[in-house]
Order: structure tokens, then sequence, then C-alpha cells
């Protein structure tokens, strides 16, 4: 019986660099949900790599880190545990935008509407968690 593992991801919330209050959600044509840009980590690649590697490929926007927020850990169908470390970036342009795939869509999204367009739980309960977090930094600046 093969051994469930633990597969390292990375990914980011990421603000609008025009509107503070908005963020970047994924739309994925193949999976048909939204979700927050995020991926596979490469062999020796660091989590900070691996975000800014997968944002670029999936959204075509190049980012600043502003912090790094709690991971976002659940456990696949499959029995495997995804361990995803996530930060919270900002856009440079939000005009770069280009999509890995044609079937996507990448929206950018009202703060208080994230949860209700995230299209599973532990995404919407993973966002309703770290919200404070996010409040603080769009209402400060």
């Amino acid at each position: 019986m093969e051994q469930n593992k633990t597969i390292e991801k990375a990914g980011a919330i990421i603000f609008s660099n025009i509107d503070k209050n908005n963020i970047a959600l994924l739309y994925r044509g193949k999976q048909q949900d939204w979700s927050f840009p995020k991926g596979h980590a490469e062999e020796g690649e660091e989590s900070v790599q691996t975000m800014i590697r997968e944002i670029k490929e999936e959204t075509g926007l190049d980012v600043k880190i502003l912090q790094s927020l709690p991971s976002l850990d659940y456990t696949h169908p499959n029995g495997n545990t995804i361990s995803t470390k996530m930060f919270l970036v900002q856009s440079e342009d939000d005009s770069k935008v280009k999509l890995e795939n044609p079937d996507d869509d990448i929206k950018w999204i009202a703060i208080n509407e994230v949860s209700q367009t995230l299209s599973y739980d532990n995404l919407k309960e993973y966002f309703e968690k770290i919200y404070p977090i996010l409040e603080k930094l769009t209402i400060s600046e």
C-alpha cells in the first residue's frame, strides 16, 4: 500500500496595485473553480521562488512580497497532505495579466466578496481566518 505523503506548494493572495481593496482570483477553466494562484514546488525550490514562478505562469503578474501568511494545509481526497506556503503580495502592474490557459480567467474581486467567490470551503475558511491581517493593510494605506 502506498504511503500518503506531504505535497509542498506555494501561492499568494494578490492585492491590486490600483485598488488596495481588490484581490486577484484565478478561474481555472479545466477545473471550473475559483482559487488563489498557487502550485507545486519544483525540486530544490524555496517556497518564495515557487510562489513567484507560479504567479507569473498563472497570471503573468510580477509581484512584491508584503508578508508571509500562515500555511494553508489540507488533506487531498487521495489522502495526501497538501501544505501550501502562502504569501501576501501586491501586483506591480495590474495591466500585465496574461493567462496560462485560454479557458482561465483572472478577476479583481472586492476584498469583501472574495469568500463568496472562492470555490472550496477550505479556501473560504482560510481567507476568513486571515481576513483581519488583510483588513489592517487595506485600511492603513
